[in-house]
């Protein structure tokens, strides 16, 4: 009997480092499988704000190139992502952020998706919304020269503006009296000149960029209005043959930001900088890339998606 506990004891004795091997190997494995599912959520959140951001293209203006219900991953990394510097998105309160180094800048051809100027519903001043978002087609970058010819864009930027032929044809083949009984063949804030300017003819025109200064005659007065009014709160008026902004004459103004030109690649059926003007640079939330073969790409996204938990399949 005495020797039957010795063994016993002596075989506890042995294999006490075992168990504390054993143990320590667990405690391991547990702590960094804790560590990694608390850092699943910051490394999905930080990939949103600062890598790539999906989303979902609502809507015909940028058909055939892109379809409703086709996911887009916009790559943020390419012009640098946005940081707030102030998260009050409420209704009237502007954009404060900065944005981190990227590899370049936005430029003509390129597919954004952008905060639309027009947020909250008004259609008379640039404002921002948050999560009122746009996919369209740069045209213009920040002082490029760009315009409209019997329904052909054209821009400074580049020979290839990547608006389908087809659709600037279909353009042109719409009578105005189409588009004259809906309202819609006035270039907006454009309209109204001399030239009388509208969808199917319009500019030229510079984007203006950041210290980019323009005398204020009539009709960079009326160009211009709404940028003007974005950076000082206050919108310049043509009046006694001359410029004021808030009652104080104005020769001159210099822009404080940089500026795009988007428009729709369905053209007749796309509303876009022909209608709301200019849009801040720091409105851009991205530049996307249209796979060369979209339909598969969906079928093999949608296919993979269709394999992830619900609660997975919108991120």
């Amino acid at each position: 009997m005495k020797e039957e506990n010795k063994i016993l004891s002596w075989w506890k004795k042995l294999d006490e480092p075992f168990k504390s091997k054993r143990t320590e190997r667990i405690v391991t494995v547990v702590m960094w499988v804790l560590i990694v599912l608390a850092a699943l959520p910051i490394l999905h959140f930080g990939r949103r704000a600062l890598v790539t951001d999906r989303f979902k293209v609502k809507g015909v203006s940028m058909s055939p190139t892109l379809v409703t219900g086709q996911g887009v991953y916009v790559r943020k990394w390419l012009m640098g992502p946005r940081i707030y510097t102030s998260f009050d998105f409420g209704e009237g309160k502007p954009l404060k952020c900065r944005r981190l180094p990227g590899i370049r800048r936005i430029r003509t051809g390129d597919i954004a998706v952008f905060n639309s100027p027009e947020g909250y519903g008004n259609y008379d001043r640039i404002t921002f919304q948050l999560n009122y978002v746009y996919a369209k087609r740069c045209l213009g970058a920040a002082g490029d020269t760009i315009g409209i010819r019997d329904s052909h864009y054209y821009s400074s930027g580049t020979d290839s503006t990547g608006i389908p032929a087809t659709q600037e044809a279909q353009l042109r083949s719409i009578p105005d009296s189409v588009f004259q009984k809906s309202w819609s063949l006035a270039a907006g804030q454009f309209a109204g000149e001399a030239d009388n300017w509208t969808i199917k003819d319009l500019g030229p025109i510079v984007v203006p960029y950041k210290g980019m200064a323009i005398a204020m005659d009539s009709v960079n007065t009326a160009h211009y209005a709404r940028v003007i009014d974005y950076e000082t709160g206050v919108r310049p008026v043509w009046s006694d043959g001359r410029a004021l902004l808030d009652g104080v004459p104005l020769r001159r103004y210099t822009f404080r930001e940089d500026y795009c030109f988007f428009v729709g690649d369905n053209c007749p059926n796309s509303r876009d900088s022909r209608y709301f003007g200019f849009v801040p640079e720091k409105f851009v939330i991205g530049i996307f890339k249209v796979p060369r073969n979209y339909e598969r790409s969906f079928r093999n996204g949608e296919r993979f998606r269709s394999l992830l938990p619900g609660w997975m399949r919108n991120i």
